[in-house]
């Protein structure tokens, strides 16, 4: 026998005789008995948790303001070279960087393609340069050249450390007396130009903002031209280009501002070396294109009209809201400025508290003042979903109206000067920043000590002022302009200002009979 198969089998063989003994005890008892469960007891529900109100915000009160800070605007030095060049000096030694602006009195007011592009045309190299030799030369020394025009004027603008400063009058006297004025520079400009247009006519900001300009002024205004067109890009030529610089960029029709670490001193032989063979202008000046408009030109609306520009794109509605203002040289311009902040002047402004912060309309809502030689504009503009439009509207106007109906609280008054006087130390911190205050003052007329006595200026302007301000410039019957949905937005506009004419123009800015 096989013992190793014997002792695998004696354990199933035990099994077996255990299985036998637990049936035949089943069957003696005779029913199988269920084991006893003892329900567990039912637990309680927890007592519900107290509600607790979310805490309110506490908002500290602000520091108590200090003095302003004394801030010396620097005195303005100038003299004239003998070809008509007027020179200002504005010395500040703290850091040896002088900031160039030469500034001709010539912009888009008098030809917005032709100022454009003699302008970035000087760019281009001269007579004796190549375009990547001024490029070099002036980056070598860590600077760059920049041209441009705006309304009033064109000019080219640098910065560079003190020892670099001939080699920076040397090129600009170069660009502006010896351009090239290369061909294909100038077609690269238009096909830009053009390409650019199409980029406005697509952004709602752009046609709101050039509606409303048109609107605002008389027709053929320098301020409120339309849009322009391909053909008028196409028509600008070598030969136009040539003409605007050789009419407008002359020595007596040009200014330069010499900023920072240079004294007048300095500065004289410098311009009699770079600019004394500038030629000036023979004869008269071309005269202000501004000047074609006299005082009864400028005219408020008789009547209340929204113009509508219809654009089925569109999420939102731009709107413009505002009217024909003042001059940047008028008496009464800091004191609008004053009224301009307390409504609408940054997130402290009426405006945003109440159209932002607690109706939640729009993500923002300002209002502002354009300056400019003859009457520039206030306005409010934001942007709003298309179905609040309505409710901007009625906004907007309760709020122009809360302004004219009384003056403003006490301490919206002491904020808004505060504001603006403690901004201003910040707004002369660079040499720069103080060439563009005295370009300022030249190009809108300003007193010579205008920013002298700004701060002492604004503390004068009282409570009572606001409200003859609004009273005065933020009327009643304003300008509307909005870009929008037209077929969502008319009822809207009908509902919120019931006797307003609804006027419709196509993205190109012409009217559209309904």
């Amino acid at each position: 026998m096989n013992t190793s198969n014997t002792a695998r089998k004696q354990p199933l063989v035990r099994l077996a005789i255990f299985a036998a003994l637990a049936v035949a005890t089943t069957a003696a008892c005779g029913k199988k008995q269920e084991p006893v469960v003892i329900p567990e007891p039912t637990p309680e529900p927890p007592p519900p948790e107290p509600v607790v109100e979310a805490p309110k915000r506490i908002y500290q009160d602000p520091p108590a303001p200090t003095s302003p800070r004394p801030v010396q605007f620097p005195d303005i030095q100038s003299f004239t070279a003998a070809n008509g060049l007027q020179v200002f000096v504005v010395e500040n030694h703290e850091v040896p960087l002088v900031s160039v602006q030469l500034v001709v009195r010539a912009g888009t007011m008098d030809d917005r393609q032709l100022a454009e592009m003699t302008s970035s045309m000087l760019a281009e190299g001269t007579k004796k340069r190549k375009k990547a030799d001024i490029d070099e030369a002036i980056e070598y020394v860590g600077a760059s050249l920049n041209a441009g025009a705006g309304v009033h004027e064109s000019y080219i603008f640098t910065r560079v450390i003190k020892r670099d400063l001939a080699l920076a009058l040397d090129l600009i006297a170069d660009q502006l007396q010896n351009p090239a004025f290369p061909a294909d520079a100038l077609q690269k400009l238009k096909d830009k130009a053009k390409t650019g247009l199409k980029a406005m006519k697509s952004d709602p900001g752009t046609l709101a903002d050039t509606l409303y300009d048109m609107v605002v002024y008389p027709a053929g205004h320098p301020y409120g031209r339309p849009l322009p067109t391909d053909a008028e890009i196409d028509a600008v030529t070598l030969e136009g280009v040539q003409k605007f610089h050789s009419t407008f960029y002359r020595s007596n029709n040009a200014f330069v501002i010499l900023s920072g670490d240079i004294t007048q001193t300095e500065a004289e032989p410098l311009v009699t070396k770079y600019f004394g063979k500038w030629k000036p202008i023979e004869g008269e000046a071309p005269p202000n294109p501004l000047n074609a408009f006299k005082a009864d030109s400028y005219k408020h609306p008789t009547k209340l009209q929204v113009h509508v520009v219809d654009r089925p794109a569109s999420a939102q509605s731009e709107i413009r809201v505002g009217n024909l203002a003042l001059a940047r040289k008028h008496p009464d311009w800091l004191k609008m400025e004053i009224a301009s902040t307390i409504l609408g002047g940054g997130s402290t402004g009426r405006l945003f508290l109440d159209v932002r912060e607690e109706k939640g309309l729009t993500y923002g809502i300002y209002s502002k003042l354009s300056a400019g030689q003859a009457p520039g504009t206030w306005t409010i503009w934001t942007k709003t979903k298309t179905k609040t439009t309505g409710e901007m509207l009625k906004a907007i106007f309760g709020h122009i109206e809360q302004m004219r109906g009384a003056p403003p609280t006490a301490k919206e008054h002491e904020e808004a000067v505060r504001q603006s006087v403690g901004a201003f130390p910040l707004q002369l911190e660079t040499a720069d920043q103080i060439a563009g205050r005295v370009k300022n003052i030249i190009t809108y007329g300003l007193p010579r000590d205008y920013y002298k006595t700004y701060r002492d200026e604004l503390l004068k302007v009282g409570a009572e002022d606001v409200q003859v301000m609004a009273r005065k410039y933020m009327l009643s019957r304003p300008h509307i302009v909005i870009v929008g949905t037209a077929a969502k937005i008319e009822d809207q506009i009908k509902e919120a200002l019931p006797d307003a004419e609804i006027l419709l123009y196509d993205t190109d800015l012409n009217r559209v009979q309904k």
